[in-house]
C-alpha cells in the first residue's frame, strides 16, 4: 500500500497551528474512528453532537498514526488533544480544507487520471428537494444508450446504475467522495451524475469537486428540522450554483427558487451559461429555453414535443408522470451541455426505466400500482397529481410521515392526500423513536373530514385495504418508502418493502 508523507498532503493547507512532522507517512485517512487501520490519520472534525476528538483515543487504539484536528476554542478539546501519545496537529477551517486535503492524497496515486481535474471525470452535480435520484439515473442511462460510460453518486449507491455499490448517505462525506470519484475514474468511467444534498453542500462534503454542470430540479419544504428555516435550507442549496469552477447552471423555470438563483448569479457577477427548462403548451424562441410541449401521458409512459435553440425532437419514454417531463428535461439539458448533439441526446431518453422505488409500477391486473419515495408534500402532491392524468378513476392514496423528522409537514401532507385522492389510508412510515400514535394525531389534525380517512398502523396490512378496494382502472398509490427495505422502529429495524407487500397481497387477492 502507497503511503504519503503527512507534509505533503497537507501542502498549501492554511491554518496549521504547528509544524508538521517530515517522518509521517500515512496509508490512509478517515472520519470514523472505527475505519481506521495501522498507518492511518485520523481526521476530527467539530460535529453538532461533539467534537471528532471524543473518539481520537479509540482511533489510536485502532493504530492511527497521526491527528488531524478542526480548531475549536475550548478547553475540553485541547485536553482531549493532550491526552493522545500519537502527533495531534491543529488545523483551522480543517472542514473546509478537507476537499484540498483529499485530492492531495487521491490526485497522486501514481495513476495519470488522478493527476487531472476531478480525476479525469465530466461531473454533473443534481440538487433540488425532489428529483435528484431520478435524474442522475435518467442522465446516466441515456448517456450509456450512447456508450458514454456514466456512473451515479447518490441514495441508491454509487458506481454504473446496473452495478451499485450500496450507500448511506445521498452525498458522502468529503473523503469518501474523493476516494469514490478517483475509483470511478480507474473503472475508465468518463460521466458521473452526483446528487449534492442540502446537508452536503451545507457541510462542506463536496469541497474540492469541480462541477461541470450543476441542476436544480425544484424546492420545496423539507429538512427544516436541520436547516431551520426554508430561506436557510434555499441558501444551503444556492451554493452548489456559485461554486467558481461551474461552467453550465441548469435551472427549471418551473419552480420559482430558480428566479432567485438567477438573481444571485447576476448579484455574484456569475457569468455562466444558464439553460432554462419547463414544461409548456407550445414551443419557445429563447435560445437558452428547453421546453417540452403538446405531452400525451399514457399507460405505457410520456411522448411530448421538444424544442431548443431552433431545433426540434420528440421524446417518448416509458415513464410516468409530468414532474418525470421535467426530470427528462433537467437530463436533456445536462446532455446538451457536455456537448451531447441535440438528436443524439433526444432519442436516447427512450432508454431511460424508473428508478426502483420512484413511481415504480407493481404488476396488477386491471389496475395501476405505484410504489414512490413521496415523503414531502410537494413529492406527494406531484405523485398524486401525475397518476390522475393516468386514470379517469379512483385515486387510493397510502402515506404515513416518518418520526424524528419535520413535523411540521405531517398536516400539509394530509390536506394534499385529502384533496387529491379519492380513498385516503394512513399509516405508519418508519416512526423511529416517535410514539406512532403522535404522529398519526398530527397528521390527521389536517384533513377536513376525518371520518372519511382510513387509519391503519400496521403498514402491511394498510396496503392489503388499499388493494382490496382497488376496481378496474382505479391507481393505487403506495408513498414514503419507494426503494427503503426497512421499517425502522423504536428499537428495532424489520424488513420492509412496499413493493413485495403490494405484490405478495396481490397474489393473495387473486388466489
Amino acid at each position: 500500500m502507497k503511503a504519503f508523507s503527512l507534509s505533503s498532503l497537507l501542502k498549501n493547507i492554511s491554518g496549521v497551528s504547528e509544524d508538521i512532522p517530515t517522518d509521517i507517512f500515512v496509508t490512509g485517512f478517515s472520519l470514523d474512528s472505527r475505519d481506521i487501520t495501522d498507518g492511518m490519520l485520523f481526521v476530527a472534525l467539530k460535529g453538532t453532537q461533539a467534537h471528532g476528538l471524543e473518539y481520537a483515543i479509540k482511533a489510536q487504539e485502532q493504530g492511527a498514526i497521526a491527528v488531524i484536528w478542526e480548531s475549536e476554542n475550548s478547553h475540553h478539546t485541547v485536553n482531549l488533544a493532550k491526552k493522545l501519545s500519537i502527533p495531534v496537529i491543529e488545523i483551522h477551517q480543517l472542514s473546509k480544507q478537507l476537499g484540498a486535503i483529499a485530492k492531495n492524497f487521491y490526485g497522486n496515486l501514481g495513476d495519470a487520471r488522478g493527476l487531472q481535474s476531478n480525476y479525469g471525470l465530466k461531473l454533473v452535480g443534481i440538487t433540488g428537494t425532489d428529483g435528484k435520484t431520478t435524474v442522475s439515473h435518467f442522465f446516466a442511462q441515456a448517456m450509456n444508450a450512447l456508450a458514454k460510460k456514466t456512473a451515479v453518486v447518490g441514495t441508491l449507491g454509487t458506481g454504473m446504475p446496473d452495478k451499485l455499490k450500496p450507500s448511506t448517505h445521498t452525498t458522502p462525506d468529503v473523503l469518501t467522495v474523493h476516494k469514490t470519484l478517483h475509483d470511478i475514474a480507474k473503472e475508465g468511467i468518463d460521466y458521473v451524475a452526483m446528487e449534492v444534498s442540502s446537508h452536503a453542500l451545507d457541510q462542506e462534503r463536496v469541497n474540492g469537486v469541480a462541477f461541470d454542470v450543476a441542476i436544480l430540479t425544484n424546492l420545496m419544504r423539507d429538512h427544516l428540522d436541520y436547516h431551520g428555516t426554508i430561506e436557510a435550507y434555499g441558501a444551503a442549496k444556492t451554493k452548489l450554483f456559485l461554486r467558481p469552477e461551474l461552467k453550465t447552471a441548469v435551472l427549471n423555470k418551473d419552480d420559482s427558487f430558480s428566479q432567485k438563483i438567477e438573481r444571485e448569479l447576476v448579484v455574484n457577477n456569475k457569468q455562466l451559461k444558464t439553460i432554462v427548462y419547463r414544461v409548456s403548451q407550445k414551443q419557445t424562441a429563447n435560445s437558452n429555453e428547453l421546453v417540452a410541449y403538446d405531452a400525451r401521458f399514457t399507460l405505457n409512459g410520456i411522448e411530448a414535443q421538444v424544442s431548443f435553440a431552433n431545433q426540434h425532437g420528440v421524446i417518448k419514454a416509458p415513464v410516468l408522470g409530468k414532474f418525470n417531463l421535467s426530470n427528462l428535461l433537467a437530463t436533456l439539458a445536462a446532455m446538451l451541455a457536455l456537448g451531447v448533439p441535440f438528436p443524439d441526446a433526444v432519442a436516447s431518453l427512450s432508454k431511460v426505466s424508473t428508478v426502483p422505488g420512484r413511481m415504480e409500477r407493481v404488476n396488477a391486473d386491471g389496475f395501476l400500482v405505484v410504489v414512490d419515495y413521496a415523503h414531502t408534500p410537494g413529492a406527494l402532491e406531484s405523485v398524486l397529481s401525475a397518476l390522475r392524468g393516468h386514470t379517469e378513476q379512483r385515486v387510493i392514496c397510502v402515506f404515513g410521515c416518518g418520526g424524528d423528522r419535520d413535523r411540521g409537514k405531517r398536516p400539509l401532507m394530509a390536506k394534499i392526500a385529502e384533496k387529491a385522492a379519492d380513498v385516503v389510508i394512513v399509516t405508519d412510515d418508519n416512526p423511529r423513536t416517535e410514539n406512532p400514535e403522535s404522529i398519526m394525531a398530527e397528521i390527521v389534525a389536517g384533513f377536513h373530514q376525518t371520518d372519511q380517512v382510513i387509519i391503519e398502523h400496521d403498514r402491511a396490512k394498510a396496503i392489503r385495504l388499499a388493494l382490496q378496494q382497488a376496481e378496474k382502472g382505479d391507481v393505487v398509490l403506495i408513498a414514503g418508502k419507494g426503494h427503503e427495505q426497512v421499517q425502522i422502529l423504536a428499537d428495532t429495524t424489520e424488513a420492509f418493502d412496499d413493493r413485495q407487500q403490494a405484490a405478495q397481497a396481490l397474489q393473495e387477492l387473486a388466489a
